[in-house]
């Protein structure tokens, strides 16, 4: 009985391998072209949240002052190498 089920068994392990990858491709998310329209409007939002974001980033970073001397902040502790 068990040299029966074997050649069955096989065939269907093999099935099942077999139609994996085609079931896996089907539960793929839906192309941008069928989003729905609050879907569209929600990644609309958070394109501009992130924009604004950005700028708000870029000028922060303008308004920094450029350090016109090196800071050493163990200077006074450091002894200084004699030559």
């Amino acid at each position: 009985m068990r040299r029966a089920l074997r050649p069955l068994s096989i065939s269907v392990v093999a099935a099942v391998l077999l139609i994996q990858p085609p079931c896996a491709h089907a539960q793929e998310r839906t192309p941008v072209s069928e989003q729905s329209e609050k879907e569209k409007a929600t990644m609309r939002e958070k394109q501009a949240t992130e924009r604004e974001t950005d700028e708000a980033y870029k000028s922060t970073l303008s308004k920094i002052p450029d350090s016109k001397q090196k800071v050493d902040p163990w200077g006074s502790i450091r002894t200084v190498p004699q030559k």
